[in-house]
């Protein structure tokens, strides 16, 4: 992290916050197709980090054919048909490896497998939190304001964590897997994230989450968008590269930007299911 990435980071999050709250209030189709957009890209950005060039790489066509039929089924039917579905989809893998002749066939059987489990299924969660039925029902206070609520509190998380780790950062987290990453700016970004979810709890009666659920809720947004990041980072450290794309500049891939949502959208689900 530095100073110097701040002008891109910006200029993406100038259009592109705008484009995600369009989408999340307008919801129907609108928000189905943002959410299927942005599965598919982090799909093919995923693909990277299986070494393709090593014939390690899933396979993209079944793997993002399988990935539009859960989403599907998770905004039209709640989800109900997904272990069918990861059950044929897998057979599927099994009978097309058979004819491709990889040098690696476990990696490409469990790339193609992993790009459902991640990022796929944890943006299925999105649909439900936006008002579809869900797997175990709809979600109390869901719809609109819930969805905005998880990008505000996502983003006052990333945020602070950012500029309190590059202004103050001086003891890191977790060097191994992420170098940049500080006990500062983790500090900061889950306080900023307690405090954002209060403040929503105090502004929008829609959420009717009340003050101490509010606090609790950003706390483990926090936590969970800490998790989520660590996790992409470890895998892009064992692949050896930065950033796993670089479609967003200052931020890198989509999956870089969305790593941190991929944990707090089923934590906020099945919280407040809970």
């Amino acid at each position: 992290m530095s100073w110097s990435e701040l002008p891109r980071r910006s200029l993406v999050a100038l259009f592109g916050i705008p484009l995600l709250l369009i989408c999340s209030i307008a919801g129907g189709v609108f928000f189905f197709c943002l959410v299927a957009v942005l599965t598919l890209l982090s799909l093919w950005e995923l693909a990277r980090l299986f070494a393709p060039e090593k014939g390690a790489g899933p396979i993209r066509i079944v793997g993002s054919t399988g990935a539009v039929a859960l989403l599907l089924d998770a905004w039209l039917w709640g989800g109900v048909h997904w272990g069918w579905l990861l059950l044929a989809g897998t057979g599927l893998i099994l009978v097309v490896e058979v004819f491709r002749h990889d040098p690696q066939p476990v990696a490409v059987i469990g790339g193609t497998a992993t790009s459902w489990l991640y990022p796929t299924i944890p943006f299925a969660h999105f649909l439900w939190l936006r008002g579809a039925p869900g797997i175990i029902g709809p979600v109390p206070g869901g719809g609109a304001w819930l969805v905005v609520a998880l990008w505000l509190l996502v983003w006052s998380s990333d945020t602070a964590a950012y500029f309190i780790g590059v202004a103050w950062g001086r003891h890191r987290l977790l060097p191994s897997v992420s170098p940049n990453k500080t006990w500062e700016g983790t500090v900061g970004g889950l306080l900023a994230a307690a405090v954002t979810g209060a403040v929503l709890a105090a502004l929008i009666s829609e959420l009717e989450w009340g003050l101490p659920k509010g606090v609790f809720i950003g706390l483990l947004i926090g936590v969970a968008a800490v998790l989520g990041d660590l996790a992409e980072s470890r895998l892009k450290r064992g692949a050896g590269v930065k950033d796993v794309g670089k479609l967003l500049p200052g931020h890198g891939g989509v999956l870089d930007r969305f790593d941190s949502t991929l944990f707090s959208v089923p934590m906020l689900y099945y919280v407040l299911m809970a």
